[in-house]
């Protein structure tokens, strides 16, 4: 488990980090072909880079305002019948998948279903966080940009719910856990809120081509995760319900970006200077 949450956040820091060097270089381009000093170039690659850093950081403030809202309130109380019934057949479930005299995993799919399930997550993320550069239109820009925004806070999010050490965190019986004691960290399924996180706001944007295959992803990460035994049903319905949240939010926020038509921005004028820009969206 430690070995797989490495390996995702060195995908997706990479995947940043390839992101905004593309962004520079190509703001490099556009400053090379005028004639400036090489003072002035630098000036305004610096500011450049500084805005953008700046408007991650308001629109991640942004996102998370929008969590505090009456829709929000609708997905908790949505859930909450479905995980307080599944915490009543956890166990009883859970069972069917392991032997508790042998302690091993039994009725279990094939291997390389758990593989893909644990590994594959990593592919659409990174995939759809690079829409914010290479979206064909406008609206899918900015889906990718607000998605990938919030991905490390949903991530975060629950790392920070995991380290309650509660027993509703208590993952089930596993062959490659300890026998003695239950291993924690289990509640709620970081991979379940990424995925849904990922299938509900690409759904809810642009459509069933978009939201079937992540939604079907989505069901199939539910299902793995259940038969080999990493988290409890109570334990997804919790990481889907945090991964709804974060999509929700994060659609009411490119729903108010994309109706901003008035735009203000500090920039630099042909010598150099500051200066502020202002623009209109017809």
């Amino acid at each position: 488990m430690l070995a797989y949450s490495s390996f995702v956040k060195k995908i997706f820091l990479c995947s940043l980090v390839m992101s905004y060097t593309l962004h520079c270089s190509s703001l490099w381009q556009q400053f090379t072909l005028r004639p400036q000093s090489e003072v002035c170039k630098k000036n305004r690659l610096f500011h450049k880079g500084a805005r953008w850093l700046g408007e991650i950081g308001i629109d991640a403030l942004r996102l998370h305002r929008y969590l505090f809202t009456t829709t929000s309130v609708k997905i908790l109380t949505g859930m909450a019948p479905f995980y307080l019934t599944a915490r009543m057949f956890d166990e009883d479930f859970q069972c069917r998948f392991y032997d508790n005299q042998q302690h091993k995993n039994v009725n279990q799919l094939p291997k390389a279903c758990h593989e893909i399930a644990k590994n594959g997550v990593a592919v659409p993320m990174v995939f759809l966080s690079g829409l914010a550069l290479y979206g064909w239109n406008e609206d899918l820009r900015m889906t990718g940009r607000i998605f990938a925004i919030g991905l490390p806070f949903v991530h975060s999010g629950k790392d920070i719910i995991k380290n309650l050490r509660t027993k509703s965190c208590l993952r089930p019986w596993h062959e490659e856990f300890c026998n003695k004691q239950r291993s924690s960290g289990g509640f709620p399924s970081g991979h379940m809120a990424n995925v849904v996180y990922m299938a509900s706001l690409f759904g809810m944007r642009h459509g069933l081509k978009w939201g079937v295959p992540l939604g079907l992803f989505a069901g199939f990460v539910f299902a793995d995760f259940v038969n080999c035994n990493r988290h409890y049903l109570s334990q997804l319905i919790a990481g889907a319900g945090l991964g709804l949240l974060y999509g929700f939010a994060a659609n009411t926020l490119i729903d108010k970006k994309l109706s901003e038509r008035w735009s203000v921005q500090l920039c630099n004028n042909h010598l150099g200077g500051p200066s502020v820009k202002l623009g209109y969206r017809f």
